[in-house]
């Protein structure tokens, strides 16, 4: 108990305010906020990836949101098309069951899709913003958090010995932190 004692006393109370005191944090990491990352990214895209420094995640975020926008738009006139077309075949008397070689069916079909797909399209868009802005939310959680190189995960063959005293061959996991 003498040992334990004397190595739990071997620094002095004061050297460790002394370290504390010249610990050299980042300006950059005191004033980062989440919530200003994530406010940043709902009013424009983009701009919290920015606010992090993750300038890498800018193009993704714009092609992404770029190309189920697009998707929506040209999914929205192709929906307007056929159901013009839908309607002028239905309206007229007698009705067509042809027009420019489609069937009422067909016409009416790909109206269903567009339709279907101009709705997924921006639901997939809402879901696109929500995510970039959750993005720049927990990118700005994580900015200080310290990777450690001591990180490994080591999986090695054992000979393990149980109970009954018989040998047993197995894999050992090892995770050091």
């Amino acid at each position: 108990m003498i040992f334990v004692c004397q190595s739990l006393r071997s620094q002095p109370v004061d050297s460790l305010i002394i370290e504390a005191d010249t610990l050299s944090i980042d300006s950059f990491m005191l004033e980062h906020s989440p919530r200003k990352a994530a406010m940043y990214s709902a009013v424009f895209p983009g701009m919290g990836q920015i606010y992090n420094k993750k300038y890498w995640k800018v193009p993704i975020v714009y092609a992404g949101m770029g190309a189920l926008i697009y998707s929506a738009i040209w999914n929205g006139r192709q929906y307007t098309y056929y159901f013009d077309k839908f309607k002028y075949m239905t309206e007229i008397d007698p009705p067509l069951d042809e027009h420019e070689g489609q069937s009422l069916r067909e016409v009416e079909w790909y109206k269903d899709s567009h339709l279907r797909y101009r709705n997924l399209f921006i639901i997939f868009s809402v879901g696109f913003y929500a995510l970039q802005i959750v993005d720049a939310n927990v990118d700005a959680h994580l900015i200080d958090f310290d990777i450690s190189p001591d990180l490994s995960f080591t999986v090695d063959p054992a000979m393990l010995q149980p109970y009954d005293n018989k040998a047993t061959f197995g894999l050992r996991c090892c995770l050091n932190f």
